[in-house]
C-alpha cells in the first residue's frame, strides 16, 4: 500500500482495471463456444446473461430446498421408529392391564367364596353379624373408554355374588376405575380378614371349652348306679349319689375325659385311690376306687390318655369305677356329658 500511496496516477489505472474486470457480471449476453474435435468448425451460442444469472439462483434454491427435504425426510424417519416402538410398548402395556384386570376378577370371586364361607361358618358357630360389612362390587362398572386395537377386542364386563367364571365378562377400564376397584377390594379383603380373625379367635376359645368338657366316657362297661338319691348299700341311709358307677373287669384302663391337670392323686376315705383333675372353667372329675394310678398331682393329661385301673379299693361292693363331675363344686349328672346308650 505504501508503493501505491506514494503515486497516484498508478493507484487510479489500479483500480480502473479492477472495475474493467468486474464488469462482466452486467454484460446483456454471453457468448459460449463450442469446438468439435473432428469439424474444427467452432460453435458459437449466444446467451442472454440474464438467464445464467437466474439459473445460478434457481441452482441455489433448488439446493436449498433438496437440503431441507433431505433434513426432515430423516427426521420422519426417526420419529417413524420412535412411534412404532411406542405402538409395540402400547401393546404389551394393554396386555398387561388385561391380564391385571383378570387376576383381579379372579380375586372378586375368590374373596367373595371365602366371605360366604365365613358367613356360613358364623351362622354355624352364632357368631353371625351382618352390621358394618362391606359390599363387594357387583354388576359392571361405568367407565371411560380407552384406546384399543380393534372391534373385536370390545367386551363388556360383569360380576356377580355367584363365583361363576362363565358369567364374567370384560369391559375397557381407565386407570381410575381399575384403582378404585382394586381399593375395593383391599378393603372388602380386610373386612374378611377380620371376620376371619375373629371367628378364629371364638373356634380357638370354643376348641378350648371342647378339650375341657369331659364328653369322653372313661371307661367301656355298664352302669350299676345312676347319679342322684339312693339308700347307701353299707348303714342304708339314704343320701345323694354323686356320681356314677360303672362296673367293669378289674385292671380296666381308665382314660381322661379331657384335657386338663391332676390336682390330687391318693388315697381318701370311703374312695380308696382316688384321683382328682381340674379340666378349667370350674369343671373338675374325680375317679374312685382305682387299683391302681398312673399319675401324680401337677401332671398335666390329654384327653383319652390311660390314668389309672378299674379296682375295688375303699367302700365298695366289687370292682367298678366311681365317676364324678363336678362345676364350680356342685355334682352334676355325668350322664348330661354323653349318651347312656354307650353303656
Amino acid at each position: 500500500m505504501r508503493l501505491l500511496g506514494g503515486n497516484a496516477a498508478l493507484r487510479t489505472e489500479v483500480v480502473t482495471s479492477f472495475l474493467k474486470k468486474k464488469s462482466w457480471w452486467n454484460e446483456r449476453y454471453i457468448t459460449i463456444m463450442v469446438i468439435p474435435e473432428r469439424t474444427r468448425e467452432v460453435q458459437k451460442i449466444v446467451v442472454p446473461f440474464l438467464l445464467v444469472k437466474l439459473g445460478v439462483v434457481l441452482f441455489s434454491l433448488i439446493t436449498l430446498f433438496l437440503m431441507v427435504i433431505g433434513v426432515d425426510y430423516f427426521h420422519v424417519l426417526g420419529r417413524m421408529g420412535e412411534n412404532k416402538a411406542l405402538k409395540g410398548e402400547n401393546f404389551k402395556l394393554r396386555q398387561e392391564i388385561q391380564t391385571v384386570r383378570n387376576k383381579v376378577d379372579s380375586m372378586e370371586a375368590t374373596i367373595e367364596r371365602v366371605r360366604n364361607y365365613a358367613k356360613k361358618l358364623q351362622i354355624l358357630t352364632g357368631q353371625g353379624n351382618t352390621k358394618n360389612q362391606v359390599e363387594m362390587p357387583v354388576g359392571p362398572v361405568e367407565v371411560e373408554p380407552e384406546r384399543i386395537p380393534s372391534s373385536k377386542e370390545k367386551r363388556s364386563q360383569t360380576f356377580s355374588s355367584e363365583p361363576d367364571f362363565s358369567n364374567v365378562t370384560f369391559a375397557p377400564q381407565s386407570g381410575t376405575a381399575l384403582d378404585d376397584k382394586l381399593r375395593r377390594l383391599q378393603l372388602a379383603g380386610e373386612e374378611t380378614e377380620g371376620e376371619l380373625s375373629k371367628l378364629h379367635t371364638y373356634l380357638i376359645a370354643k376348641s378350648a371349652v371342647i378339650n375341657a368338657t369331659p364328653s369322653l366316657l372313661p371307661i367301656a362297661g355298664w352302669l350299676s348306679s345312676s347319679f342322684g338319691y339312693r339308700r347307701n348299700p353299707y348303714d342304708g341311709s339314704y343320701r345323694l349319689h354323686a356320681g356314677v358307677d360303672i362296673a367293669a373287669e378289674p385292671g380296666t384302663p381308665v382314660r381322661a375325659p379331657a384335657d386338663g391337670l391332676v390336682i390330687f392323686s391318693g388315697y381318701r376315705e370311703g374312695y380308696g385311690k382316688v384321683l382328682v383333675i381340674d379340666h378349667g372353667y370350674g369343671i373338675r372329675t374325680l375317679f374312685g376306687h382305682n387299683s391302681a394310678v398312673f399319675v401324680g398331682q401337677g401332671t398335666k393329661v390329654k384327653r383319652g390318655e390311660t390314668i389309672s385301673q378299674v379296682g375295688n379299693t375303699g367302700r365298695s361292693t366289687g370292682p367298678h369305677l366311681h365317676y364324678e363331675i363336678r362345676k364350680n363344686g356342685v355334682p352334676v349328672n355325668p350322664a348330661t356329658f354323653f349318651s347312656r346308650s354307650r353303656f
